[in-house]
């Protein structure tokens, strides 16, 4: 066995049966690869759904005993077979070259991880098309880290790090990246891996409240090591919102008592303006005027959200934050195009289970 793709669930009715579909239309051979479904004690028809693939896939269904993403993982990454592990959630739909494409990439890679950013559904909303729009293009190459929901890596390098930090509640993509660079492996995001990620938040609510869950996740983190400077860059987005709430709050009651009104908009002239820079630096990096008005309240929403999470105002949350029902409808189940493309050769696929050495490589 060559691949092994774990994919965690929980109540994932929608969606699960999409994605194994997905699976079941790779041009890989289906000799090539497993599936592992982890299932964290679904409720809804999840299990229902996935065994009715038995016969398509070569798949097992593993039941979890109520623990958090990371553990999921990991309990799926325990019991594979395959030289290589794919992590794909049960909300993400790859097109039917990802595996055959990944292991091209693979072969070719220095051992370390590879990836790739989500692609939005098609009927996204302005959300999903201001802040995730062009993600798979604009983060290629040499990244600090690709999203778990659609991350390879080695089996054997999986396991000698020790997998995905349990402790962690999410962001756990971002901790098991720094700790792959910090082996001295690469970690690459290739757009032609991309998967469509029902997911994708599409409102501004959706979009606060999963910046504050991953906040959690960075907090915890970054705690475990304040030295590291990956984290430098949301540290500091955080104390600057953290300056600007203080000085809004308390420019309240100085304007008041000293009689110059003014000085209640220092606080919010700072959000905004550092919002505002914000947007128009990605605007022109994407060169997309358009896209500042609504980059602006998402970088304002986005400071806000990680603002309250690293400085433990996270509002405790044990689960991700899900799309509800309604919401649901404006993503495109038919999204997965297509795309055939050779199988590898056997040739091909004795170099990837021998993969070369591991060798540094720089972070952009």
């Amino acid at each position: 066995m060559v691949l092994s793709v774990v994919i965690p669930a929980l109540n994932e009715e929608r969606f699960i049966g999409h994605c194994l579909s997905a699976l079941e239309r790779q041009t890989l051979s289906s000799d090539k690869f497993e599936v592992i479904v982890v299932d964290n004690g679904s409720t809804d028809r999840t299990r229902e759904i996935t065994v009715e693939f038995e016969p398509r896939l070569n798949l097992r269904v593993l039941e979890a005993a109520k623990g958090n993403i990371s553990a999921l993982r990991n309990q799926g990454a325990s019991v594979a077979t395959g030289s290589f592990l794919a992590f794909l959630d049960a909300d993400c739909f790859p097109n039917s070259t990802w595996l055959g494409d990944a292991m091209q990439l693979l072969r070719l890679g220095d051992g370390g991880v590879i990836g790739a950013f989500y692609t939005i559904p098609d009927e996204s909303r302005w959300v999903a098309k201001a802040w995730y729009g062009d993600m798979p293009t604009m983060r290629s190459g040499s990244v600090s880290y690709v999203p778990s929901g659609n991350l390879f890596v080695s089996r054997n390098l999986f396991l000698r790090l020790g997998g995905f930090a349990p402790a962690i509640q999410t962001s756990e993509d971002f901790e098991f990246c720094q700790r792959v660079r910090k082996a001295g492996y690469g970690v690459q995001a290739f757009p032609k891996l991309s998967v469509v990620h029902a997911g994708t938040p599409q409102t501004c609510g959706q979009f606060y409240r999963k910046q504050r869950w991953h906040g959690n996740g960075v907090r915890t983190a970054f705690l475990r090591d304040i030295r590291d400077g990956a984290f430098a860059r949301t540290v500091a987005l955080t104390a600057c919102t953290v300056l600007g709430l203080l000085i809004a709050v308390l420019g309240v009651p100085v304007a008041i008592v000293i009689g110059r009104y003014a000085l209640m908009l220092i606080g919010p002239a700072l959000l905004l303006g550092g919002a505002m820079a914000l947007a128009t630096h990605a605007a022109i990096t994407r060169d997309k005027w358009s896209l500042v008005p609504p980059l602006a309240i998402l970088y304002l929403s986005y400071g806000l959200a990680r603002a309250l999470s690293l400085i433990g105002l996270d509002g405790k949350r044990s689960a991700k934050p899900s799309v509800s029902q309604e919401e649901g409808k404006h993503w495109n189940g038919g999204a997965v195009v297509p795309n055939a493309k050779a199988v590898i050769h056997p040739t091909e696929e004795a170099a990837i289970t021998n993969p070369p050495r591991s060798r540094a490589v720089t972070s952009s």
